[in-house]
């Protein structure tokens, strides 16, 4: 039975200007599965391959016109960029340079051999040929061939893999010299390969990152596992960041993988600004400080040391906001932080590293190692000094002061967070203290603070459980001693603590907003007490209210005054309304609406505490109020201080001057009223005319005295 045709198995182009020999070898290739085609000279045989690349060509070395050397060179030069046909065309074949060339030589003809090599044959046959084994040879090249191609295929996409990724790559052995080295193409890769291989690392890289490559190339080649670590190199001018990556190959030498991870860096570091950084003022955030005070408490356990932490916030901060905008606000949290760079100097006790801000207008200061009480006191004073200094800011000056609370380690404290609650509790001791103040902490001010709290819970609920009243003091008039007025004054009637006095109740009021509704209450009382007098007494009294600035900056105020008036049916002219001039000079403009809605009412406005503030006599002119009541410090110095006497009449002759009546409050004496009227001063107040009374006492008053006409 005839055997099966074998699988064909690729295409041989015999060149052999022998018939017989070209029949021989066709035979011996057919039957080991593969083709052939055949040229009878050496031309034929470039014209074959220049029209069918085949996949060996078996070439015998003696053929005229063109020997086998001949021909072997010309189908290599086939293969040469450039490469030309015998028509002049481009004939370039990339196979040329590669496809398995066997030469057929004599068989004891070394030079042919050698020649046949020089000339780019891949193998030789010596004659005479053994046939029964040359298909089996030629498999055995083809084979050879196809896995020398098959490794120049992997051995391009391993080039190409490396040429496409940045890294650089090198080989370590266990004593620190570079086997290999293959330069990353990215610009950031610090040495090229002639530079590395076979020189040790001390040689290459600066001393400190030799040895650490040293230390982790041993490890990695202990433990058999990766290792990895950071390290910097200047390269020209620009620091570059690099990480490497190290692996044991199994034969005694590591594996190394470097890349350049300076953009990641400078990711990692704009993230770290982002997150740490006060976007406004450039400087450390509460984050970043929370993390320094924790740094800070284990380095002072450690090594037994003190430090001090101060929390400085901005007096009045809201009324600059308020009257100037956001945007100046915002310059001067910045020229802030600024000057308190400059005023906490390196040379300092602190350096600039230990300010933050906290938020709004708040800013701690952390100073470490912290020898006496003495030095953080003095920094808070050299910062309450900086602050007092004007701001030039948009086209406007500001003034602005700082309170600071100080808290110490390990005396109020040993932990984060009561450190910075602590000095955060001293600094609204200071600003309670009239601002302008830094306050060390005690555990005093605690419970301070923890009364101040459950005084607020208690206001909160006194108007709803009727714990308010109103006392009245009344103003008389000086050159008939006549009630014309009364002032209304709010007390408390704590459940528990008995009254709690004006001076403590009022502020917190004024902080937390409070004062508001109960000013609301304060007046419907008093409009409604007033009209009560003047239908059971027959005596239209004038009724005077303190406006605090929270209440005159509400925009519902007058509609309050309205309700309050409608309601009680008081005549607007027996209403007055009294300033302190602050709250008058704090925004001139809104103030101007202000009163002119007020006065539209028909309500009189008085300024009160005059003297202790800072009016000029434009505004006094300008706000067009009824009167000035002269503030109780002035008057107190009557007869017997000449320069209150003289302030005091100065203060009567300018209000005459600009049509406004004067109140003097605070009259004690029968000396200092006599005084008054000798200086031609139109009403008074105090306890030598009537101390604050129930409106019981001031119906009594009333009805024992004769009425004038109507009130001054």
């Amino acid at each position: 039975m005839a055997a099966h045709p074998s699988p064909k198995r690729g295409t041989v182009l015999v060149a052999d200007d022998d018939p017989v020999m070209r029949l021989l070898m066709l035979e011996m290739l057919a039957q080991v599965g593969l083709d052939a085609v055949e040229a009878g000279d050496g031309p034929a045989a470039i014209a074959s391959f220049q029209r069918q690349p085949p996949d060996l060509v078996l070439l015998d070395v003696d053929m005229p016109n063109m020997d086998g050397f001949a021909v072997c060179r010309a189908i290599r030069a086939l293969g040469e960029p450039g490469a030309q046909g015998s028509d002049g065309a481009a004939a370039a074949s990339p196979s040329a340079a590669t496809v398995p060339i066997i030469m057929v030589t004599g068989g004891d003809d070394l030079e042919a051999v050698t020649q046949a090599y020089e000339v780019g044959a891949t193998d030789f046959v010596s004659k005479p040929i053994n046939w029964p084994i040359l298909g089996h040879r030629v498999l055995y090249v083809l084979r050879a061939s196809d896995a020398i191609a098959r490794l120049r295929v992997a051995d391009a996409h391993n080039r190409a893999v490396l040429a496409a990724i940045p890294d650089t790559f090198f080989r370590l052995n266990r004593d620190g010299v570079y086997l290999d080295y293959e330069q990353g193409h990215e610009a950031g890769s610090a040495f090229p390969s002639d530079h590395c291989v076979g020189r040790h690392v001390s040689d290459v890289l600066p001393q400190h990152i030799a040895g650490q490559l040293l230390e982790q190339t041993r490890a990695v080649l202990a433990s058999q596992q990766i290792r990895s670590f950071d390290y910097e190199l200047l390269l020209g001018q620009q620091q570059r960041h690099f990480e490497a990556r190290l692996v044991s190959t199994g034969a005694g030498d590591v594996l190394g993988l470097v890349r350049d991870i300076s953009e990641r860096k400078r990711t990692e570091e704009q993230i770290r600004r982002l997150a740490y950084c006060d976007s406004l003022t450039g400087i450390p955030n509460r984050q970043a400080f929370l993390e320094l005070l924790e740094r800070e408490l284990a380095h002072s356990r450690q090594a037994g040391k003190k430090f001090a932490v101060l929390f400085m916030d901005l007096d009045s901060f809201k009324r600059i906001n308020d009257t100037l905008g956001h945007n100046v606000g915002d310059l001067l949290l910045q020229t802030v932080s600024e000057r308190l760079r400059d005023t906490i100097r390196p040379s300092d006790v602190v350096s600039h590293n230990h300010l933050a801000r906290l938020g709004g207008d708040e800013f701690t200061i952390l100073i470490p190692d912290l020898d006496r009480v003495e030095d953080a006191l003095a920094v808070a004073q050299r910062v309450k000094d900086a602050m007092r200094r004007p701001f030039q800011l948009d086209g406007n000056e500001i003034f602005v002061t700082a309170s600071i609370g100080i808290s110490l380690y390990p005396e109020d404290g040993e932990d984060s967070e009561s450190l910075l609650k602590y000095a955060d509790t001293a600094m609204y001791h200071a600003k309670n203290c009239g601002k302008n103040n830094a306050k060390l902490y005690s555990s005093s001010l605690t419970m301070q603070i923890m009364s101040h709290v459950k005084l607020e819970v208690g206001l909160r609920k006194a108007l709803q459980n009727n714990e308010l009243y109103l006392l009245y003091q009344p103003q008389i008039d000086v050159p008939s001693s006549q009630i014309v007025g009364v002032e209304a004054l709010v007390r408390w009637r704590h459940p528990e603590h008995g009254i709690i006095p004006p001076n403590d109740f009022i502020p917190l009021a004024e902080e937390t907003g409070l004062i508001v509704p109960i000013g609301e209450w304060v007046l419907r009382t008093a409009c409604t007490q007033a009209k009560a007098w003047q239908q059971t007494c027959r005596r239209a009294i004038r009724m005077a209210v303190n406006l605090s600035a929270r209440q005159f900056k509400d925009e519902n105020l007058t509609q309050i005054v309205l309700s309050a008036l409608g309601d009680t049916g008081l005549e607007p002219r027996l209403l007055e309304l009294e300033l302190t001039e602050g709250t008058l000079m704090d925004d001139a403009r809104a103030t101007m609406a202000m009163l002119e809605q007020l006065r539209g009412i028909g309500v009189l406005l008085s300024i009160d505490d005059f003297g202790t503030g800072y009016s000029s006599m434009s505004y006094l002119k300008r706000f067009d109020v009824r009167a000035l009541k002269i503030d109780k410090s002035f008057i107190t110095g009557l007869p017997q201080d000449p320069e209150n006497a003289a302030i005091t009449r100065a203060i009567i002759a300018m209000a005459h001057g600009l049509k406004m009546i004067v109140v003097a409050e605070g009259v004690e004496t029968d000396e200092q009223l006599t005084l008054l009227e000798q200086y031609g001063c139109d009403m008074a107040q105090g306890y030598f005319l009537g101390r604050p009374s129930p409106q019981e006492s001031i119906t009594q008053m009333l009805t024992v005295q004769r009425a004038p006409a109507s009130p001054a």
